[in-house]
């Protein structure tokens, strides 16, 4: 036997002999150059359940948080996800948090396109084409008070012209702005233009229906006409989408389980 083999008999009696190192949590001592083995897939069954369930959808997530005993269910409103941990436990009688389901949702392609159109400018004929793409989804409303259809939206935003007049003016509205002191600039289609482009989808598939207006203004301080799209109360209606996610999450989810906003991490 050699003076290697010798050495690592006595380390691993020493460490026999230590026992207990005097922890809360159970450990025990390993001479260097050892590892510990798990023998748990040699069991007939594993030694707990661990397993995560991942999905986009709200309707399927809660009927797999439905079967679980229990569920704690953390909600991110502000990344539209949520997790739950069905083997948390307590203070008393923690568990291991190997067993969850995630749910992140997606934004469905309408919703992603009215979030690119927000405060962005288009080509007179990028913006019909992005009209006549959305048109299962639109209609629009004149400066006069008219609704529109998105064939009619998509015709006038290609008849867009621009005038310039000699005049001093000091006001400027979504059609009409002053160049210089004397030189003012209109935009018009005719004898009407689009004022809102209304765009009705789901944001997030299971949640409810969302209109958005565009409002639809003109940039007339360049040669060539570029219509700017800016969604009315943005921020206020994604809070208001926010608030829709808890809600039809607590209406799919058992009684029994808990249901709270925020992030856990097991430590």
């Amino acid at each position: 036997m050699d003076a290697q083999a010798i050495d690592k008999i006595q380390a691993l009696v020493q460490a026999s002999q230590i026992g207990h190192p005097g922890t809360d949590v159970p450990t025990m001592l390993v001479p260097e150059g050892y590892k510990l083995a798990s023998l748990e897939k040699y069991q007939e069954a594993p030694s707990r359940y661990r397993g995560v369930f991942s999905t986009r959808s709200i309707e399927d997530f809660a009927e797999y948080a439905n079967k679980q005993l229990e569920a704690e269910v953390f909600v991110d409103t502000d990344d539209m996800d949520a997790i739950a941990f069905f083997d948390l436990g307590n203070p008393e009688a923690p568990g291991h948090a190997e067993h969850r389901a995630s749910l992140a949702l997606q934004k469905t392609a309408p919703y992603r396109a009215v979030l690119s159109a927000h405060e962005n400018a288009f080509g007179q004929k990028e913006l019909a084409h992005w009209i006549e793409d959305w048109h299962a989804h639109i209609e629009g409303e004149s400066t006069n008070g008219n609704l529109l259809s998105p064939k009619q939206l998509a015709n006038m935003v290609r008849k867009i012209e621009i005038k310039a007049a000699s005049e001093r003016t000091h006001e400027e509205g979504d059609w009409n702005a002053t160049r210089t002191g004397l030189d003012a600039i209109d935009a018009s289609t005719g004898t009407d233009t689009p004022a809102v482009i209304r765009l009705t989808c789901l944001p997030y598939e299971g949640l409810p229906l969302r209109t958005f207006d565009l409002r639809v203004s003109i940039l007339t301080d360049i040669d060539k006409p570029k219509v700017k799209l800016r969604v009315m109360g943005l921020e206020g209606i994604k809070e208001e989408i926010a608030k829709d996610f808890k809600d039809v999450l607590r209406a799919n989810l058992d009684d029994d389980a808990t249901l709270l906003l925020g992030n856990f991490s097991k430590q």
